[in-house]
């Protein structure tokens, strides 16, 4: 399916509304099985660093693969907005290092150790839309982009099937992720 405009203000709210309409039970459904993908995959299991986003609202729920990661001592690390379009990665050890930020996201708190993005295996990143090339749309802010911009870490994108576009609007500051993860298919872009 082909991306229905090239204003991603426009795309952004259609996909919104797209995303709060699916039931929650087949949103929790799919979330499962997009979480059974991730944490069998090769890829996560040799991964000693990892960055996941936090999930709020109805985005697919990363609840699980966090858990997963601090079951696993694995370095776990998640964003912390700073502003400006910039984040960083702080490592927490346990669900009680978050903290309600001021997007309503939480976020590592400020006692949390900084993580180079340079030291990240692999980055399990939000979106409300991509394409099958691995771009994304996100909400607008760019903290993704700059932040996927320095690692060289795998970038996984968490999709849901029905959002997944042939082709969508990019522009030279975006940054395609390596793959793409839904609930019925694992995608390599790259």
């Amino acid at each position: 399916m082909n991306i229905p405009t090239n204003n991603k203000a426009l795309f952004r709210e259609m996909m919104k509304k797209k995303r709060s309409s699916v039931p929650l039970e087949i949103r929790l459904e799919n979330d499962k099985k997009i979480t059974s993908k991730i944490i069998s995959s090769d890829i996560f299991k040799k991964s000693k660093c990892i960055f996941c986003y936090s999930s709020f609202g109805d985005e697919i729920s990363t609840d699980f693969i966090v858990d997963k990661c601090l079951l696993d001592n694995k370095i776990l690390c998640m964003p912390k907005t700073l502003g400006n379009g910039i984040m960083k990665a702080l490592k927490i050890s346990s669900k009680n290092d978050l903290e309600l930020g001021k997007y309503g996201i939480y976020e590592p708190n400020d006692k949390c150790i900084e993580i180079l993005p340079s030291n990240i295996d692999l980055c399990l990143v939000p979106c409300l839309a991509c394409d099958l090339n691995g771009n994304r749309l996100g909400y607008g802010g760019g903290y993704y982009d700059r932040f996927l911009a320095n690692t060289g870490a795998i970038k996984a994108v968490l999709c849901y099937e029905s959002r997944i576009f042939d082709k969508i609007y990019t522009e030279s500051t975006d940054i395609a992720c390596d793959i793409i993860i839904t609930e019925s298919r694992v995608i390599y872009s790259r």
